[in-house]
């Protein structure tokens, strides 16, 4: 990749264009789900699963 385009992927981030957790399958799980998200994982769930303690992914609701 060259700068150039690292430098645009960069920017449609920041200003909300691309949707990384969506492109990546990404799930908000809760502390408590934990053991249920590493288990799905580990079988080969296709999905990646972020963690959020305490709750601090504004507007993100854990599944």
């Amino acid at each position: 990749m060259t700068p150039k385009y690292n430098r645009s992927l960069m920017m449609a981030i920041l200003h909300g264009r691309v949707n990384i957790a969506k492109a990546v399958n990404a799930t908000v799980i809760g502390l408590e789900d934990a053991p249920r998200g590493y288990a799905e994982f580990d079988q080969g769930a296709s999905r990646k699963y972020v963690l959020d303690p305490h709750g601090a992914l504004n507007g993100v609701r854990p599944v």
